[in-house]
């Protein structure tokens, strides 16, 4: 806080061209009046959220698996449909990853995926809707699984915590 009260009392006196005692009590106090409606306004950064930072090849790999499942499901959800095979299935999963932005990842990874769509998260259970040919026995088990397992590979902390 002390870093961040110098650099803004430095940004004052550089603007206001003055270094006079008034001057600088008036940047002294704006600068403390702006670093705590900042920690007041923003809360701190969650640790889990930086490991985005830290590890972006990792996010940019989810990312690409993420876009290569979103164009294998389109082809098969549009086979599907216009074949007139697809049937609905509820299927219950077991979640691995415990903290909310995890969840919210891979969740949004699921709805995002055509034919899919997550319904509830319940403790370590996702609830999750698919669109399935009438007679293969696709599983969808291995996908949530294997989009799971890149964003466990984002988070590490997340893996950790459970062993």
């Amino acid at each position: 806080m002390i870093a961040a009260m110098a650099v803004l009392l430095g940004l004052w006196i550089a603007l206001s061209r003055s270094v006079d005692p008034v001057h600088l009590l008036v940047g002294l106090a704006a600068s403390a009046v702006a670093l705590l409606l900042q920690r007041r306004i923003f809360p701190r950064i969650d640790p889990f959220v930086t490991s985005l930072v830290r590890r972006p090849d990792r996010f940019v790999v989810f990312l690409a698996t993420l876009l290569a499942r979103l164009v294998a499901s389109t082809l098969h959800t549009s086979w599907l449909i216009l074949s007139g095979r697809g049937v609905g299935r509820l299927m219950a999963l077991p979640l691995k990853l415990k903290h909310p932005l995890g969840q919210f990842l891979l969740l949004n990874s699921v709805t995002l995926t055509p034919s899919t769509i997550s319904l509830l998260v319940e403790g370590d259970v996702v609830y999750v809707h698919w669109l399935q040919s009438r007679r293969s026995a696709g599983d969808w088990r291995k996908v949530v699984a294997s989009m799971e397992q890149k964003i466990l590979d984002i988070f590490p902390e997340e893996r950790d915590e459970d062993s």
